[in-house]
């Protein structure tokens, strides 16, 4: 074994192809890549050998790439799933949804393509469970990141972009734009006038936060389904505790505005994978729920024993396709343990296993009207007067009841 990542590449385009050989071609000591000239003659690549990462144009004669997108999904569902699309490809999109981990525009920047196969194909390597992915390809409409995040991080890659023209970009999502002004106006910030603007409300809360919302409320907005007694509302409020307690913690805890940013956002999507598995599943999800109600066990065990994996390594795996910090990933991944894997001293991680332990009384499992005691066991090497801080700030931001 080489130990190169295997890249397939399919578009019915030869001069295409062409030019991806050519601008990939530095990419050959990284890189085993294979370039196909229909959904055909990639799926008789894949039969030959296993693929790492498969990148597909949308639009190809016979076979198009929603179709081949969906080949792929079903017989190859530890392959990362990348599209380029069209603008004018809208219709052949919507029929990709659900397959395709990530779409990317044509024509694309070859440092961006480049960028996001690298991330792509590392994360299963790096958070080490290729079940993961198996499960992912049993959902038939798998989350895709949320367009207006793209916007709104193709935004920021320009300096001229102001925060008017990221008010502008959350107008357009009335349910984006509703959670924003929702949080910034709750006791959460404790401002003492009221925010009505989206572009005044960014400039009081942060992009890291605008994005972190932007992913939450689009995950919210591509789920199923969900099993009975699914608490959405309650899902939305734990997450903003965890978010908000987490930042607080860094910023007492004396960290910059960098990893108080990580912090937050790793509280905010640390239950990515709940939504994904309780709406993508929802009748193992009630016998998960059946089990929870039964015996003493934590969430992730009863989703293991049911699925298979459980939502962190679920939420850690998506949240790592789509190419968000490391620091981020982990914590959700970790946001149950075990407490060993955060590593040593100050991490987004560790912060955001602790915030759960400590509220797991108002956690995951009361999403589900359940109730779970604080797991004391999940707290050990933090020393208890340094607990008893984070437990006031948690106590804190619990007593605000949520955002107004």
């Amino acid at each position: 074994m080489s130990g190169k990542k295997r890249v397939l590449f399919v578009d019915d385009e030869p001069l295409v192809l062409q030019g991806l050989q050519r601008l990939l071609r530095s990419m050959r000591g990284e890189w085993d890549m294979v370039f196909a000239d229909s959904g055909p003659r990639g799926l008789e690549a894949l039969a030959q050998a296993p693929f790492d990462v498969v990148v597909s144009d949308i639009r190809m004669a016979g076979m198009d790439g929603a179709e081949f997108i969906h080949q792929v999904m079903s017989l190859y569902p530890n392959t990362i799933r990348l599209v380029l699309s069209g603008h004018a490809d809208q219709d052949l999109i919507l029929r990709a949804e659900g397959a395709a981990h990530q779409f990317l525009t044509k024509p694309c920047d070859p440092e961006l393509l480049i960028s996001v196969i690298r991330s792509a194909s590392e994360v299963s390597g790096r958070l080490g469970h290729r079940d993961v992915g198996a499960v992912l390809g049993r959902i038939a409409h798998l989350p895709v990141i949320p367009a207006t995040y793209q916007t709104i991080v193709e935004l920021l890659e320009s300096e001229t972009t102001t925060v008017e023209d990221l008010g502008k970009v959350v107008q357009r999502d009335p349910g984006l734009a509703a959670n924003l002004l929702k949080l910034v106006n709750s006791a959460y910030f404790g401002l003492r006038q009221r925010v009505a603007d989206p572009a005044e409300a960014v400039s009081f809360l942060g992009v890291e936060t605008l994005k972190g919302l932007a992913l939450l409320h689009g995950v919210f907005q591509q789920a199923g389904t969900f099993p009975a007694g699914f608490n959405g509302g309650q899902l939305w409020r734990h997450s903003l505790d965890l978010a908000a307690t987490a930042r607080e913690i860094a910023r007492k805890e004396g960290q910059d505005r960098s990893v108080q940013a990580e912090c937050f956002t790793g509280g905010l999507l640390h239950d990515v994978g709940l939504l994904i598995l309780a709406s993508g599943f929802p009748e193992e999800y009630r016998q998960i729920v059946a089990l929870l109600d039964e015996e003493p066990v934590a969430i992730i065990e009863a989703e293991r024993r049911v699925i298979g994996v459980h939502h962190g390594e679920v939420g850690g795996y998506l949240l790592g396709l789509w190419g968000l910090p490391a620091p981020v990933v982990e914590a959700v991944r970790l946001h149950h343990g075990p407490p060993a894997s955060t590593g040593n001293g100050f991490s987004p991680a560790l912060v955001v296993l602790a915030t759960e332990h400590l509220s797991s009384d108002h956690g995951d499992c009361r999403v589900f009207g359940l109730h779970r005691p604080v797991d004391p066991a999940g707290l050990e090497g933090i020393p208890p007067a340094t607990l008893a801080g984070w437990q006031r700030i948690l106590d804190g931001f619990l007593d605000t009841g949520g955002p107004a």
